[in-house]
């Protein structure tokens, strides 16, 4: 595919690097470096993930008994007629390729005891569920009698889930909130022969968005009645999908919490190939393969029903509800489920694509800001020290951590202790005057350290067991929510650290102050308290950041790791670890939205060379591990009580190397004059995993024309060997079409003296440089066409580096 990037690695100490021709002309005639072809360009032009769509409008047009929900990327069609309602196609339009196989209702609820489908249609012949033939089928569709009848489909604008503003921290100003597009509702009543339900109505919400192959669908409960109406169970989205679907679609949820461990997620089935880490939502349809031969399977597209809903979870170890209990006063609101649509299989283009959507949907994570977390604010000159180090480096905000000296991870003795905000608010001013914000950590599951939580307001297990956890879902915990957010208001923090938000522990209890229902509530109740935690944090302003990745809620920053379990290693292989996850992590997610942990990296760096791949000097050390997480895009973070001591030998050293970085990131980070994110966070292109004995390389590329560099190639070294290498780079998302000559030029901080101490030959020389691939010199800069190379496709260029042992480079790419 004309987007995959190939890796052709030369060694320079066994051949020189072949000269590469100045013309690549194809077998049907077209030159890419005499001009440009519009045949390529035209394929950049439409592909969203390259050029902006401003023609792709969502819309909803009805006929007759067709309905049909798109936006010129993606499109669901439903047949609706006499209380009947049901999808009868699901499409991706680039490809014409269809996710719909057969007919299924939109979803199914239990109420008050009482299983429905949502909607549906009958008609499809109960043994051709392999296919949807509509010239044959349509015409005899017709209403489920025992499901919730259609009554109508209307739109609303599309409401911001939370309160955004552009331009924090990096972010960029094109990011339209709420975002543009429809949302559609599909109101459903009880059937006639449910009279006890007269009064509910049971909505299904989709929204579709402006230039995004994505659905975003969930399902409200109200009710007129003066009853109570309990919502037992539910699945708001069912699809029966071809075989490919699986691996052509992302199914993305609301993140309870981090995944369970790896010795309590769901096994998969030899025949079954997608699995859910804590939960399924691919299943098998027992109504395929009834008409045939029963081959139509194989066994890695064995699931082909999807199911998203309030399922079995293993860590609240059975269902999960929602057990939501409804008034007339009080509707439900379920949680919803993106569905993203892909065109491609390829792991990195499907990555770009999900990534966008976040971008688009979720744009607090663009916020990025340098952050500093502080160990020891046990007096204000310790804080303030720590405090005047982030500003003289360029960082943004320092955070509160956990177990920091002095900071009881917001327990009640300090929230509600009026000497104690007082301080607080003065140490938060001292912080601000120095372009400083502060952030502060809390354990959400109980309520800091050294207090133990109320026993009747912990989580009663199944058993009858109390703990581990305060229940979310009690008046304890709403008012421990409240005291923080007032805390916070009241002595300005710009930020929370959350940690444990949410744990899923199932609660038991239906006595006291525990309004979730049971057993049967306990989980729904607790991960909305947690939701509408987050967008309150929105309303303040604060910027979120935390162990879990509730970003569809306004959380913005947690660890690329799900664990930092490999710290037990020595620093030099850890921080390799943490690169590999830094680099697998950001296939599905954004840059700007992890961070990988560097400690005390002053104090750690002292023995740097004690590393099984020693010598390595300490500052070279320091250099390396801080440029190589930035150049990857992502966040290094420091959890210290000051940057350095302000007494060690090499602190004018240190702080140069950290505000170095801290100006790299920013002035990559930040939008360009159109607005548009800056290239360092735009689109990620992942080249060469992190292994320890090879090249790392990460393409960082633009579309947007407003500033002259299109990419940013960050290329590093961990061996203790000189690598020179030829990198085969695709440039097709810089949107620049085949023929386009490009500059290809090293560009700070690549050019750091050696470190003295550092083993080298010379010290005084670059540590690295380009190498131009026609005459195999060594140079700074260098001039190619897009497409040139017989080493690459259309789209490619060819970047010759040589980096020496521990070192870096930065390699912009210029249209000329």
């Amino acid at each position: 595919p004309p987007h995959k990037t190939t890796i052709a690695i030369t060694t320079m100490a066994h051949r020189k690097c072949l000269p590469l021709g100045f013309s690549w002309t194809l077998a049907w005639g077209f030159s890419f470096v005499t001009g440009t072809s519009s045949l390529f360009h035209t394929s950049q032009k439409n592909d969203w993930l390259v050029s902006p769509q401003p023609s792709k409008i969502a819309s909803l047009d009805i006929s007759g008994t067709e309905i049909v929900l798109g936006n010129g990327l993606i499109e669901r069609k439903f047949h609706a007629d006499r209380g009947a309602f049901c999808t009868v196609d699901f499409r991706r339009l680039s490809t014409q390729q269809t996710f719909f196989r057969a007919i299924s209702p939109e979803g199914n609820i239990t109420i008050n005891g009482t299983a429905f489908d949502i909607g549906g249609c009958m008609g499809q012949p109960s043994n051709h569920y392999e296919f949807w033939t509509p010239d044959a089928w349509a015409q005899s569709l017709a209403p489920n009698p025992n499901a919730l009848q259609f009554v109508n489909i209307t739109t609303t604008p599309i409401e911001a889930p939370f309160p955004w503003h552009s331009g924090r921290y990096g972010s960029p100003s094109t990011i339209p909130w709420p975002p543009t597009g429809i949302h559609a509702i599909a109101t459903f009543i009880a059937p006639p022969d449910a009279a006890k339900l007269t009064g509910v109505l049971v909505q299904v919400h989709y929204e579709i968005y402006d230039g995004l192959p994505v659905l975003r669908k969930w399902v409200s409960v109200a009710t007129t009645d003066s009853s109570i109406v309990s919502v037992d169970t539910l699945n708001y989205e069912m699809l029966r999908a071809p075989n490919l679907a699986p691996e052509h679609m992302s199914i993305i949820k609301v993140q309870a919490n981090n995944p369970a461990p790896l010795d309590d997620q769901i096994k998969p089935r030899l025949d079954q190939s997608f699995p859910g880490r804590t939960e399924q939502l691919w299943f098998w349809d027992p109504n395929y393969d009834q008409c045939c031969d029963q081959e139509l399977h194989v066994t890695y597209t064995y699931y082909t029903f999807l199911v998203v809903g309030y399922g079995f979870s293993v860590t609240y170890k059975g269902s999960t509800g929602p057990g939501a209990m409804v008034t007339s006063s009080t509707p439900f609101t379920s949680l919803h489920v993106h569905i993203v649509l892909h065109d491609s299989t390829d792991q990195e283009r499907k990555g770009l694509g999900v990534r966008e959507v976040q971008r688009r949907l979720a744009p607090t994570l663009t916020e990025s800001p340098l952050n500093f977390m502080l160990t020891d604010v046990s007096s204000s000159a310790a804080m303030r020290l720590a405090v005047d180090q982030a500003a003289v480096t360029g960082h943004e905000l320092v955070i509160i951590g956990f177990g920091a000296a002095g900071w009881c991870g917001m327990c009640f003795k300090q929230l509600n202790d009026p000497a104690f905000r007082a301080w607080m608010k003065g140490e938060v001013t001292y912080a601000n005057s120095k372009g400083i914000q502060v952030s502060a950590y809390t354990l959400m599951q109980h309520n800091g350290w050294g207090e133990v939580t109320p026993p009747a307001e912990q989580t009663l297990s199944r058993s009858g067991q109390r703990g581990p956890t305060a229940c979310f879902a009690t008046d304890w915990h709403a008012a421990y929510r409240q005291a923080v957010l007032s805390f916070i208001k009241e002595v300005g923090l710009g930020g929370l650290e959350t940690d444990g938000q949410f744990e899923s522990i199932p609660c038991a209890d239906t006595s006291g102050d525990h309004h979730h229902n049971g057993i049967a509530g306990g989980w729904s109740y607790g991960i909305q308290a947690t939701l509408d935690f987050n967008k309150q944090l929105k309303v303040l302003g604060a910027y979120q950041s935390g162990a879990d990745g509730y970003y569809w809620s306004g959380a913005q920053l947690w660890n690329h790791a799900d664990t930092d379990a490999f710290n037990h290693l020595a620093l030099w292989e850890s921080q390799t670890v943490g690169r590999m996850y830094i680099y697998d992590s950001t296939m599905n997610r954004l840059p700007t939205s992890g961070q990988i942990g560097v400690n005390d990296l002053a104090s750690s760096s002292v023995t740097c060379n004690a590393s099984v791949q020693a010598p390595r000097s300490r500052l070279a050390c320091f250099d390396f591990i801080l440029g190589s997480q930035f150049l990857a895009g992502s966040h290094a973070s420091f959890r210290a009580a000051t940057l350095w001591a302000p007494t060690d030998p090499d602190a004018t050293a240190l702080q140069a190397i950290i505000t170095k970085w801290t100006a790299f990131y920013k002035k990559y980070r930040n939008p360009r004059p159109s607005g548009n994110p800056g290239v360092l966070v735009a689109k990620v292109v992942h080249l060469t995993r992190p292994d320890s004995r090879s090249l790392e390389a990460t393409l960082h590329a633009t579309d947007d024309a407003s500033a002259p560099e299109r990419a940013l190639l960050g290329v590093c070294n961990p061996t203790l060997q000189t690598i020179a290498t030829n990198l085969t780079v695709s440039l097709y998302y810089t949107g620049l079409p085949p023929g386009t000559t490009v500059a290809v030029a090293l560009a700070p901080p690549t050019f750091p003296r050696m470190d003295a101490r550092l083993p080298s030959p010379n010290t005084d020389r670059h540590i690295a440089t380009l190498i131009d691939p026609t005459t195999g010199t060594r140079t700074s800069r260098v001039e190619q066409h897009i497409g040139s190379s017989p080493e690459g496709d259309v789209y490619s260029i060819v970047v010759g580096v040589a980096v020496d042992p521990a070192a870096y480079a930065v390699v912009l790419v210029t249209p000329v």
